[in-house]
């Protein structure tokens, strides 16, 4: 039988303050019971995620009050000038957005997470020990939920992290809503009616892309001509937008012609040199353009795979046509020590969220893209 690790003194008063800071900043006495975040709490927390994990800074992530409810339609631009004469009045405003006959649906995630004594200990030798293990929880949750956003399928009553490892069956994700709600704005899988409704979900319909492909059968020359046509299936209002970002999958790039930037190297154990963490959780933004727009590729996004979307500017919010929508005080959290999972600290986090596109005019995409001609 392996010897149980036991925490040291150091780790358990490490742990201790710990406790003692998460309790009060949320106004609670006892942490090992389910309470909520207090209001400055949640926002702290989606501050941190924000700043850890780059891509966040690109996506709208908004409060709202209630579980369903209709797309707000950030970022969209409509016509508000006008005039009204005298005997016209009374005069009409106009939503800044784009209220559109669209709705979100929140679901509860849950975002539970355990460090074992050894890390406790490890770490309690840092003055910075809580900080340190906020970033670490906020991390965690955030490259969980860009994952589930470009990956998501379907918001199943119980989920399995083994058969769906990328949270396929945790969320309906942005990919996913866009095959739901915009069939015509999908290249690359077949269409399904089912209900009178028809939607982007069928089979796979390969996208070919070589020097001997051929357009008259749904395929191109390279990623350029396929990217010019995506866009070209906007409404033209949505063409002219100068926010769009191409991202792509990393199968679908070669560094030879797409050289990155905020690419930074670590030194790994064994004297060589790897991509570090920051890589994993940052979007990588190209120096050259596919389709006359800016690429990138984001951590999680499918292989094979392009779409086409304004992207929010970094720390500017309410700019991104790609919103997660969580809603306001559902939060709820408890944290305790489990010896019975071989753990000091057990961290259990839960929040109803969802994914929206803000308008799906200006999202489109294409998939089971492969390199050479048709078969």
């Amino acid at each position: 039988m392996s010897q149980i690790y036991t925490l040291s003194d150091r780790g358990r008063g490490a742990l201790d303050q710990l406790f003692a800071a998460i309790a009060n900043v949320n106004g609670t006495r006892n942490i090992s019971r389910n309470f909520a975040l207090s209001p400055t709490s949640e926002q702290r927390l989606e501050d941190l995620q924000r700043e850890s994990v780059g891509f966040l800074q690109r996506v709208n992530v908004m409060g709202v009050r209630d579980l369903q409810g209709q797309v707000i339609g950030l970022g969209t631009s409509n016509m508000i000038a006008g005039r009204k004469s005298r005997s016209n009045l009374p005069r009409t405003p106009r939503y800044v957005g784009a209220l559109q006959d669209r709705k979100f649906q929140l679901y509860s995630t849950l975002f539970d997470t355990m460090l074992p004594w050894e890390v406790i200990d490890a770490w309690s030798k840092f003055p910075d020990f809580a900080a340190r293990y906020a970033r670490h929880v906020a991390v965690s949750v955030g490259l969980s939920r860009i994952s589930v956003g470009f990956n998501g399928t379907e918001a199943a009553d119980d989920t399995d992290a083994e058969d769906n490892p990328l949270g396929e069956d945790v969320n309906i994700g942005w990919l996913q809503k866009l095959r739901l709600e915009r069939p015509d704005h999908v290249m690359g899988r077949a269409t399904v009616t089912a209900g009178g409704v028809t939607t982007a979900t069928g089979a796979p319909a390969p996208i070919y892309i070589g020097p001997d492909a051929s357009h008259a059968a749904g395929d191109y020359k390279n990623v350029d001509a396929l990217a010019y046509e995506l866009i070209a299936g906007m409404p033209s209002y949505a063409r002219a937008s100068t926010d769009h970002v191409v991202i792509v999958s990393q199968d679908l790039v070669d560094e030879k012609y797409f050289p990155m930037i905020n690419r930074p190297l670590s030194d790994t154990i064994d004297g060589g040199r790897s991509t570090s963490d920051q890589v994993v959780s940052d979007l990588i933004m190209s120096t050259k353009q596919i389709g006359g727009r800016p690429a990138a590729i984001a951590p999680f996004f499918p292989e094979g795979t392009m779409a086409i979307t304004p992207l929010g500017r970094a720390n500017a919010p309410d700019s991104s046509n790609l919103s997660l929508y969580y809603q306001e005080g559902s939060r709820r959290r408890y944290i305790k020590d489990e010896p019975e999972n071989m753990a000091a600290l057990v961290d259990y986090n839960s929040v109803n969220e969802g994914y929206v596109i803000e308008s799906t005019d200006y999202m489109v995409m294409a998939e089971n893209i492969t390199f050479g001609a048709r078969p």
